[in-house]
């Protein structure tokens, strides 16, 4: 008699060990660093049969190593595929002393999994994957640095104080002569486009000022917004022609919808694909 299927959120109460494989761990550890990611995402990031890949994440799933937030059963988030956060189990195995297993399990439990939260995230992970395939085909281009979340809130305190400016993520692209560092926005169309603007003025004076020199090392930067939908990049890249001191539009902001790039055409990132405020002339991150 077979037994029977397992609902996509139900664990089965496995009582055997699980045997970790060296991919379960680069898996656990994809998870983390993301903070969310779904199967579409997983199998871009990892190279091998797919169905195997799908069998190893629910057998994470089922012995406690990975979680799937209940909460994404009641929308449709990004995908049909099923969002992966990480586990205790996962967080336990992750830790290499007890210090660090405090700050993980710490994280885990923070883990809010609310809609807004996972959407946001799972927007912020998109990003994030198809930077990393699109620069594969891109040997003189690398991804140097990358912070988002607590981290990224952390290096922006100074002597304890939470930071008037959290962007969503920061990172840098280099080349043999050129850091381009970057700022990121995942825009889901949740923010009035006054109060986006006054994020962006934001941007301007840390970039005036030169502030972030001291707590991320970087003098001068872009900003980059990605939006669900075109209608959404157009409106926000209009309204940011109010977000430089002369508003006549700078090529410090630039713009992109969602639409534009997925796993499968990357590269779309890194072509001069951008929106500015200051013209219709459309720009690259990295400049040839």
């Amino acid at each position: 008699m077979s037994k029977p299927r397992l609902k996509p959120f139900q664990r089965s109460g496995v009582a055997d060990p699980l045997k970790l494989q060296p991919r379960d761990i680069t898996l656990l550890r994809d998870v983390w660093e993301f903070r969310f990611l779904n199967t579409e995402q997983l199998l871009a990031l990892h190279e091998g049969g797919r169905r195997n890949i799908k069998q190893r994440l629910s057998l994470l799933f089922q012995h406690g190593y990975l979680d799937r937030p209940v909460i994404q059963k009641t929308a449709r988030l990004v995908s049909s595929h099923i969002v992966y956060s990480l586990g205790r189990k996962g967080a336990e195995t992750l830790a290499k002393n007890a210090e660090e297993r405090e700050g993980i399990l710490r994280r885990v439990r923070e883990n809010e999994h609310t809609l807004p939260i996972i959407a946001h995230s799972l927007m912020i992970s998109q990003f994030r994957v198809c930077l990393m395939l699109a620069l594969k085909s891109q040997s003189d281009v690398k991804l140097t640095r990358w912070a988002q979340g607590n981290d990224l809130k952390s290096a922006l305190a100074r002597r304890g104080a939470n930071p008037s400016l959290v962007p969503d993520a920061f990172f840098v692209l280099e080349t043999a002569t050129h850091k381009y560092p970057c700022f990121l926005e995942a825009d889901r169309a949740t923010m009035t486009q006054e109060r986006f603007v006054s994020k962006l003025r934001m941007y301007w004076r840390h970039n005036r000022e030169q502030s972030f020199k001291e707590t991320l090392g970087v003098s001068h930067f872009r900003v980059l917004t990605i939006a669900p939908h075109e209608k959404r990049t157009e409106n926000l890249c209009h309204a940011a022609k109010d977000a430089d001191d002369r508003r006549e539009g700078s090529l410090m902001y630039l713009f992109l919808s969602e639409t534009r790039y997925n796993v499968e055409t990357p590269e779309a990132l890194l072509k001069a694909v951008w929106q500015s405020p200051k013209d219709d002339e459309t720009q690259a991150i990295v400049l040839e």
